[in-house]
């Protein structure tokens, strides 16, 4: 007896398309996947650095402790928002990075690390741009 009530359900993967059949440039999701790897990253840098603060007890870079772990989970929170391609965490994001940069620079009374903070930035303005791309180009296809 062949009973097909238990057999599983046969789809074909490929047809479902994940942007709602619009198709987005792989130039465009590269800019946005680079932005909240880029966040991944500084969370993982600001973690460490709290948990030298903690650990060590001495404050550098303004880093107060325990509390700075709220930042780890804002840039963690902007890093999915990113990946969920949302233009809103893009913009905060890069705010936040700037302000966070100005206030370490002007804690710290030196600029120091200036390079790898001009990488993270032009990798947070292409999250921007990347997200902003998104929207504009599904919403041109959508129609």
């Amino acid at each position: 007896m062949d009973d097909l009530r238990y057999s599983p359900p046969k789809a074909v993967v490929d047809d479902v398309a994940a942007d709602g059949g619009v198709e987005i440039p792989d130039k465009v999701l590269k800019k946005i996947r680079t932005a909240w790897i880029a966040c991944l990253v500084s969370a993982a840098m600001t973690l460490l650095m709290v948990s030298m603060v903690i650990i060590t007890g001495k404050s550098n870079l303004g880093l107060q402790g325990p509390i700075d772990l709220l930042d780890v989970v804002f840039i963690l929170g902007m890093a999915f928002g990113i990946s969920r391609r949302s233009r809103v965490c893009a913009v905060l994001m890069l705010a936040y990075f700037a302000l966070s940069k100005y206030l370490i620079f002007r804690a710290a009374g030196q600029v120091s690390g200036v390079w790898l903070g001009l990488v993270f930035l032009y990798f947070y303005v292409q999250g921007v741009v990347g997200t902003f791309e998104y929207h504009k180009l599904h919403k041109a296809r959508a129609q």
